[in-house]
């Protein structure tokens, strides 16, 4: 078969598997972001009981959840900035960044930075990054309390990251940590029974557990964040691949049809070359 409906065939078949592989990034994306689901719904079952025996110790939140836990920091204020691994998604790292940047006053906050892809584009900006870490894997049993050590003594951490809207649609977040733990302890309720130090026994002391347990809360509601940035992170490559997926098969198409066309005409070529063939033999 001549070579051009060879070559139009051959890229219709490479476009075929890009749109095959594309499918599959986008089954794998989906059945992640339901895994996803069902941990923060776990992690909030958890963080309900811890809350229950935080406030039936007698504790008030709006007094003790000030950032008081933890070393004393030269800035008051932390920005902790939730990104990718890789450039896979989509175009919302660079808006997170660009947004930070925009509400960033480094004499009065320091900048922690979790994901690959975040940090080189705030070292790219020439912006001084305090520490960074890798993005905790989902699938795996995820540790934050590195994390939590570095934001222990800042009056204010405030997380940016990537808000899950919907599959098509996920925006800037952003909120206080503290703050959000006092919302989630909101939503879970008080205690009904009193935990006495008269009649259970505290080691070292009910401070020294009081701190701890809000260290865990605190590790709990950053865990819900990285869970939600990474939902946003998998539906965003999700709605990239099914775009990716749908542009392939148009094409593949496209090429079929061009295919298809470039067949025809060359079997017409070949056809009239035989009847000229044929024709100048009788001519002769």
């Amino acid at each position: 078969m001549p070579r051009q409906a060879n070559s139009i065939k051959r890229e219709a078949g490479q476009v075929g598997t890009i749109s095959e592989l594309t499918g599959i990034f986008e089954s794998i994306a989906s059945m992640r972001i339901g895994k996803i689901k069902d941990k923060v719904t776990s992690s909030q079952a958890f963080f309900d009981e811890l809350w229950q025996i935080y406030t039936q110790l007698r504790v008030d939140p709006g007094s003790r959840l000030k950032g008081t836990n933890g070393p004393k920091r030269d800035k008051p204020n932390v920005f902790l900035v939730l990104t990718s691994e890789a450039g896979l998604s989509g175009d919302i790292d660079s808006r997170i960044v660009r947004t930070v940047l925009e509400n960033l006053d480094p004499a009065t906050t320091d900048l922690i930075v979790i994901g690959a892809h975040g940090a080189t584009q705030f070292v790219q900006n020439k912006t001084k990054i305090r520490r960074y870490f890798r993005l905790p894997d989902v699938d795996q049993a995820i540790d934050v309390s590195p994390i939590v050590d570095e934001l222990l003594g800042y009056t204010k951490p405030t997380v940016w990251f990537q808000r899950y809207i919907s599959l098509s649609n996920q925006e800037v977040g952003r909120i206080d940590l503290l703050g959000r733990v006092r919302e989630l302890g909101t939503d879970s309720g008080k205690g009904d029974d009193v935990i006495s130090p008269r009649e259970y026994l505290f080691e070292p002391n009910v401070d020294e557990v009081v701190k701890y347990l809000e260290s865990v809360m605190i590790e709990i509601a950053l865990t819900q964040v990285i869970l939600e940035s990474r939902l946003a992170q998998y539906a965003s490559r999700f709605t990239a691949m099914s775009a990716a997926e749908k542009r392939a098969k148009q094409m593949q198409l496209a090429l079929v049809m061009g295919y298809n066309r470039a067949k025809r005409g060359e079997a017409d070529d070949r056809i009239k070359e035989i009847i000229n063939a044929m024709n100048s033999l009788n001519a002769h």
